[in-house]
């Protein structure tokens, strides 16, 4: 057993002598020469590595008198007999001794070393595992911000103008490491995360901001440390106006957390995903957007429609029922009007009445297929079929979440799998 006592230092200055010229000795050389350390080398020869590298050097064999005037001195030779000199050597005076890969007899050791500008970030096993402390410093590197370098050199060179004010370092710093990752949820299933959401949602986060629609099931993956706010809005209910979550998103990331913004299926389609993006990074906010499966999509899927098929629809069309503060939208409905062609309807149903209305108007085909899907992809799962003219009835009987599809894709319904919640287990990630 060796001594594990250690207390990690930096030194200013250091006068090093490096004994060897081998692999070995290339690994501690080149951690010098990245932080500009000035040092010595002695070496019977040098690896072709170093021989290109420029440093003080000298080929010769070691002895004693070639220490005077180091105080750090570093075996990297694996040679007994220089051990012993070197071991000769501390007898006579003080010096601080590293023999490499021999930890029982160093007197410091090297850290792995994360470096910032002026900032220097160290991590060691007390030489135990050299390995180990390389994955930790690999995974720390993951986590710090990438402007963290350009924050520590503006720290040294106010200091240097003797400028020194900790609140606002503070708070700049806080504000370096907050992150929001808008998060697409996707239609309520774990099962159907993308599997970079269920690592963020699980390992990135320290706070949730969730919508109306997220599913119990994926808060329920969420560990207890993650603090929960709901931001939802529906129909008529408001807990907070979109301005008011653009606003918390950037006090919570200011703050120095790790916020996981949470939207129901993909947060570009009708999500509002790139207006809260464009507000954090207005606010130099860093914001990374993960995309999720959206309903305009998986539920048609779900329900055996297939939003394109050869011989029904060569091209398809998402949109919404209603547009910001809730003004009905029906510029789309001619598109009823095409042949070979799907329409999707995301927040349209409570417009059903609206819709019938306006397609009567425009002289749209009431024999024109129509499929109002609720729920998709969770137990509860309704698919009502029929036509245009029966819009509103079928509307009456549906639940909330759901989109209409219209099309002669919605034929197929009849023939395709549908989802079946038998189908679905919960799985480990």
């Amino acid at each position: 057993m060796y001594n594990i006592n250690s207390l990690p230092v930096l030194l200013r200055n250091p006068r090093i002598l490096i004994i060897g010229g081998g692999k070995v000795a290339l690994q501690k050389i080149s951690v010098l020469l990245q932080n500009n350390i000035d040092f010595y080398s002695i070496a019977e020869n040098y690896c072709a590595e170093l021989e290109r590298l420029k440093f003080k050097r000298r080929i010769k064999t070691f002895a004693k008198e070639d220490a005077d005037g180091f105080n750090i001195i570093i075996d990297a030779t694996g040679n007994k007999e220089v051990n012993q000199l070197l071991k000769e050597l501390k007898e006579e005076r003080f010096f601080l001794l590293n023999t490499v890969d021999v930890p029982e007899e160093c007197d410091f050791y090297f850290s792995s070393l994360l470096l910032y500008k002026n900032l220097k970030i160290a991590i060691s096993s007390d030489g135990a595992s050299p390995t180990l402390t390389q994955i930790v410093r690999d995974k720390i590197k993951n986590y710090l911000p990438a402007r963290l370098e350009k924050l520590a050199e503006k720290k040294l060179n106010e200091r240097n103008r003797g400028i020194v004010d900790i609140d606002s370092t503070k708070t700049e710093a806080e504000r370096l490491f907050g992150k929001v990752f808008i998060v697409g949820c996707g239609i309520g299933g774990v099962e159907l995360l993308t599997v970079k959401a269920y690592h963020i949602l699980k390992e990135e986060i320290d706070v949730a901001v969730y919508d109306n629609l997220v599913s119990e099931e994926i808060l329920s993956i969420l560990p207890e440390r993650v603090e929960k706010i709901y931001a939802g809005k529906s129909k008529g209910s408001h807990s907070m106006t979109q301005d008011e979550i653009n606003d918390l998103l950037v006090k919570l990331a200011a703050e120095g957390k790790r916020v996981g913004r949470l939207k129901n299926g993909d947060p570009f389609i009708f999500g509002r995903g790139s207006e809260e993006a464009l507000h954090l990074i207005n606010n130099n906010i860093d914001v990374e957007i993960i995309p999720g499966i959206s309903s305009a999509t998986a539920a048609p899927l779900l329900a055996g429609i297939p939003p394109t098929a050869r011989n029904f629809s060569s091209s398809v069309s998402i949109v919404t029922g209603h547009l910001k503060g809730g003004k009905f939208d029906y510029s789309w409905i001619d598109l009823l009007k095409r042949k070979n062609h799907t329409t999707i309807v995301l927040m349209g149903v409570t417009y059903a009445d609206k819709i019938a209305a306006q397609a009567r108007k425009m002289k749209i085909d009431d024999y024109t297929p129509v499929a109002i899907i609720s729920n998709a992809g969770r137990v509860n799962q309704k698919v009502e079929t029929g036509t245009v003219s029966e819009l509103e009835k079928l509307a009456a009987r549906a639940e909330q979440p759901s989109l209409i599809v219209f099309g002669e894709v919605v034929n197929l319904s009849r023939i395709l799998p549908r989802f079946s919640v038998n189908e679905f287990v919960n799985q480990q990630f």
